[in-house]
């Protein structure tokens, strides 16, 4: 029989509140939730974790990573990518489909990277499966990899990976039959290939000197409108239903919050970059920051700031992509691999810009836990804390700063526009189904305890 074990002294958010409250631990699942009890709670045997006054929140759900595990260890790989996020308080990662050679959009290539993964990885993780062009004649196969797969996800416009090629229009419609047929969520990176390719070709030859001008002249919220547009029409005529990922403008927010209010089963991501940093930020810094939709103008941070405030941005992904340091140092920009690692940052960026802002942190927190559990069909385990769920859980301290140093980099390839950033938190301990994976003092367990879910 496994150990009780009690986490006492935390704010506790449960509930949708912060309410100070003991938690019970049996095994891997949370027992029960005890709201200002003040008598002694626990057995004499039981292992009792202090947690000092923090707020203990539910470990966050990332659902948009590229670990590029098989094939591309050298980029990232799930052992390294998994005890970042681990670092950042995430505890259930979803990993994307490409990036990983070969890109999940077979049945074998699925097979493989699951059993690939077992036993790599720090903490829990679902798969994305791929729909292209190449394979959405392959009804059968698809039926059989949507039994194995979190949900679909597709491009609008060239991935920079080439077995993995964008839905042309002409596809899209069967690709959003075929994820409806097999009760799965479409993710869909959304950018207007014709615009894209049609603007980029001008700006390369155009006037503009300044290549990082250029480039984010090439892919502008226009282009994401777009192709925003396209998909909202055809999902409200087929009831698919459909996520769309990394959205970098309020404007295209409005679109779909526009319909949602109509019936379309529609949700939206954004991304900490888009949040925290603007384009005068990628003129300065360079390809560090290059990233595909680009970053916007500060106006339109701002923006984004309000739909997080009015409810209208439905998850947070980090869409962490990482490469080799040589993919960025290229001599143009056009060269330069688009990608942000952050996912070790996710959380502590988000918070401590919220905390500036005085948004509240019950506004916040979901975005990264209830929400992505329950768009993604896992909040049965995941996303919350209350009696039967997975003890997966975050303690913070807003009393201590998080500095992020070179040194305190966990991904492979230790670079990122987070550097030399200060956070006004500190994430002091992780813990993954009942398991302390990660403590600030003592750092990362050696034990890769993760499994797919």
């Amino acid at each position: 029989m496994e150990k009780t074990q009690w986490v006492k002294n935390g704010i506790v958010f449960t509930g949708g509140e912060f309410k100070r409250a003991a938690i019970k631990v049996n095994g891997e699942r949370i027992t029960a939730v005890v709201i200002n009890q003040t008598e002694k709670l626990y057995e004499d045997n039981a292992n009792v974790i202090d947690a000092g006054g923090c707020l203990v929140v539910p470990g966050f759900i990332d659902a948009h990573v590229h670990f590029n595990d098989p094939g591309r260890t050298d980029w990232e790989g799930i052992e390294t990518g998994s005890r970042a996020a681990a670092a950042g308080g995430t505890t259930t990662i979803f990993d994307m489909p490409l990036n990983s050679a070969p890109s999940v959009t077979s049945l074998s290539n699925l097979m493989n990277k699951k059993k690939h993964l077992t036993s790599l990885s720090h903490i829990d993780y679902a798969l994305w499966g791929g729909l292209t062009g190449g394979n959405l004649s392959n009804e059968t196969e698809l039926e059989q990899m949507s039994k194995g797969i979190v949900a679909w996800k597709a491009f609008m416009c060239n991935s920079g990976i080439d077995d993995f090629p964008f839905l042309q229009k002409k596809d899209l419609k069967q690709a959003m039959i075929a994820a409806k047929n097999h009760g799965k969520l479409l993710a869909l990176h959304a950018e207007d290939n014709e615009v894209i390719n049609r603007l980029t070709s001008f700006y390369k030859n155009g006037k503009e000197k300044n290549e990082r001008k250029a480039f984010l002249a090439s892919r502008p919220v226009s282009a994401e409108q777009s192709a925003v547009s396209y998909t909202l029409d055809l999902a409200a005529k087929l009831g698919t239903a459909v996520h769309f990922v990394h959205i970098s403008s309020a404007k295209t927010v409005g679109l779909i919050q526009q319909a949602k209010r109509s019936g379309v089963d529609a949700t939206v991501e954004t991304c900490p970059h888009y949040l925290i940093f603007d384009e005068d930020d990628f003129l300065e810094t360079g390809a560090i920051l290059k990233c595909a939709p680009p970053l916007r103008p500060r106006h339109e941070v701002e923006a984004l700031w309000d739909c997080v405030e009015n409810g209208w941005i439905d998850t947070i992904g980090s869409d962490h992509s990482p490469c080799l340091y040589s993919m960025k140092s290229t001599d143009s920009i056009w060269d330069a691999w688009g990608g942000i690692q952050g996912v070790q940052f996710t959380w502590l960026g988000l918070i401590d810009e919220a905390l500036k802002r005085k948004i509240s942190l019950q506004k916040i927190l979901p975005l990264g836990t209830a929400n992505p559990a329950d768009r993604f069909g896992i909040g049965s385990r995941k996303g919350c804390i209350q009696a039967g769920i997975d003890a997966d859980l975050v303690f913070i301290s807003l009393d201590e700063s998080t500095f992020a140093n070179k040194e305190s980099f966990l991904f492979r390839n230790p670079f990122s526009p987070y550097e030399n950033r200060t956070f006004q938190l500190k994430i002091k301990k992780t813990m993954l189904r009942g398991k302390v994976i990660y403590d600030d003092r003592s750092g990362l367990s050696q034990e890769k305890s993760g499994v797919c879910i």
